[in-house]
């Protein structure tokens, strides 16, 4: 029994045995053995989270990075999850990732990259099973991992990341947070609802399938794309009228939150109508809306759910675009097709219980997040489960006590768009918990193209304010609009237009490769990049089409290219 006993005590000392180090624990060297060790079946009995580690290597610090371990494992049956372990400077944080769309693949590299460099143990799950991000092909007849995308996975590899970084480090972590968006914004509200101890601060941005909160059951893709489609399939209203209608919203409603900026501060306010654009006796109906047109943007606002302002996102998104020579119309893809009954499928998914009170009562901090202008998740939603949540907390006091709601104009889905959405979110949660200094307002900054920054605004503290175009302060909710506090008024850019859609171009591109989205998903950001240009420069359909052919003739990517063709097409359309 002694020497049970003492054998347990020098595991404890050692770090070896799982979640079980404590803070008094005797320093340990961070080497390549000890991370090599990690490996095999050391975590198999950890309790709920049977884990397997199948690679773990040392790192060797570069110029640019710190020495880590990635580690590489399974929860069983099929959970696998990346991780990295910062050696030389680690800040006593463990930080798990989301994933997007289907997930599907542990990103860790995309994941954790730059949390390493600010001294984080992170981790990143592909819920379950493989796939691409956008493919439901795992779906059918694989219960246990519909099970596991639902809900499980994200705790079970929390645990076994808790497990694996005490052991490394002969200590646990002293504060976990979560940080994603879009699934990942719905897999820590998941977490906060079903799992209220494996966090101490969450960051859910735009997360998905909130429903009932708001629509029963939103218009999905392929709705869309049925009632804006002619019988030879084109669209009823093309994409380059979604830039005309857009100008016209912009300029109605810009001023509802005080500032001109080309943001709508809450578009809820926004009374503008698409009659507004009807097409009068003799008019260019490139310029105008017809009685089918101003049906479909009626449709887009009230079934879809789209905001005010977010048309140039239905481009691409929820408008098929232009076919090239050759080719003939296509359907949207959705990504909600083959995931078998909607309803079914959304009552495993949903994180639809308001009553948050053990994530509370364990002192969790919550902050999420929405942009206006989303095209994948609609905003109200999000806003609605908010309010519920709010009366179910004991009012407006005690819910921002613990959880805080920001609304942010001109975002696309989970960052991006016209707004200041590149925001410090790891520095606010930490802040808030780690500190007690609650958020009042999210600073956030537009950057121009070249920006130093992954799509999420990681490493924005480390910011040269040279890439800032402009800044915004975006207060909690119930608050809307926008504070302009930090604001500098980025002055026009004289260039030539050509020469500015060449950089965004690149800019839009880059980021959306480095975000590992598919092949249509960099598509169509680099195509919005090329609209959000024609927005903001005063040239018309003319010299739109001629700054296309002068960034033709540059050296672009098949991708870029692509892109440049089907606006052009675009620009064709009535």
């Amino acid at each position: 029994m002694r020497v049970w006993l003492l054998s347990i005590l020098l595991a404890l000392a050692a770090g070896l045995v799982p979640g079980k180090a404590h803070a008094q624990a005797a320093p340990v060297t961070l080497d390549a053995a000890r991370c090599e060790a990690l490996a095999g079946g050391r975590f198999q009995k950890l309790e709920g989270a049977a884990t397997w580690i199948t690679a773990a290597s040392f790192v060797a610090a570069t110029p640019a990075r710190q020495a880590y371990c990635a580690v590489t494992g399974y929860v069983n049956p099929t959970n696998v999850f990346g991780m990295y372990l910062p050696v030389d400077s680690w800040n006593g944080r463990y930080l798990v990732r989301g994933c997007g769309g289907s997930c599907g693949n542990a990103a860790v590299e995309l994941a954790c990259g730059l949390h390493l460099r600010d001294g984080y143990a992170c981790l990143i799950t592909d819920m379950g099973h493989t796939s691409s991000t956008i493919d439901n092909n795992w779906v059918a007849g694989n219960l246990q991992g519909l099970v596991d995308f639902a809900y499980r996975s994200t705790h079970v590899t929390t645990l076994a990341g808790k497990a694996i970084a005490a052991a490394f480090y002969g200590t646990p972590a002293r504060k976990s947070y979560f940080f994603a968006c879009s699934t990942g914004g719905r897999q820590g509200m998941i977490e906060a609802e079903r799992f209220p101890e494996d966090f101490d601060g969450i960051v859910a941005i735009a997360p998905a399938s909130m429903g009932p909160f708001g629509l029963k059951r939103a218009a999905t893709v392929s709705d869309v794309d049925a009632f804006n489609s002619r019988a030879d399939g084109s669209p009823i209203l093309p994409g380059r009228k979604a830039l005309l209608i857009h100008r016209a919203v912009v300029a109605a409603c810009d001023m509802n939150d005080g500032i001109r900026d080309g943001l709508i501060g809450d578009p809820r306010r926004c009374r503008w109508e698409p009659e507004a654009l009807a097409c009068k006796p003799g008019a260019n109906l490139r310029d105008c809306l017809s009685a089918e047109q101003i049906a479909v943007v009626h449709k887009m606002y009230g079934w879809r759910g789209a905001m005010k302002g977010s048309e140039l996102n239905w481009i691409g998104n929820f408008i098929r675009s232009a076919p090239l020579p050759g080719e003939s119309w296509q359907p949207l893809f959705d990504l909600g097709v083959g995931r078998g009954d909607p309803d079914t499928i959304e009552s495993m998914i949903n994180p639809n219980n308001p009553d948050l009170r053990p994530f509370r009562g364990n002192g969790g901090r919550l902050i999420m997040a929405q942009g206006w202008s989303d095209y994948s998740v609609m905003p109200l939603p999000t806003v609605d489960y908010y309010e519920t949540m709010t009366k179910t907390m004991d009012g407006p006091v005690a819910t921002r006590a613990f959880a805080r709601l920001f609304a942010i104009p001109g975002m696309d889905h989970c960052a991006g768009g016209e707004g200041a959405s590149a925001i410090d979110y790891m520095g606010a949660i930490t802040a808030w918990v780690e500190h007690g200094t609650a958020p009042d307002a999210l600073h956030g900054v537009h950057v121009v193209p070249g920006a130093p920054l992954d799509y999420f605004g990681v490493g924005l503290p480390h910011l040269d304010a040279k890439y800032v175009a402009f800044a915004r302060d975006h207060p909690a909710w119930p608050a809307v609009g926008v504070y302009s506090l930090h604001d500098a008024p980025s002055p026009a850019d004289p260039r030539p237009l050509a020469l500015r859609l060449g950089e965004a171009i690149v800019h839009a591109q880059a980021i959306a490769t480095s975000a590992g989205y598919p092949r249509r998903s960099v598509l169509n950001m680099v195509q919005r990049a090329i609209w959000d240009m024609f927005f903001r420069a005063d040239a018309d359909s003319a010299g739109q089409l001629a700054a296309l052919d002068q960034v033709a003739a540059t050296d672009l990517s098949p991708v870029a290219r692509e892109a440049v063709a089907r606006i052009h097409a675009e620009l064709t359309l009535d």
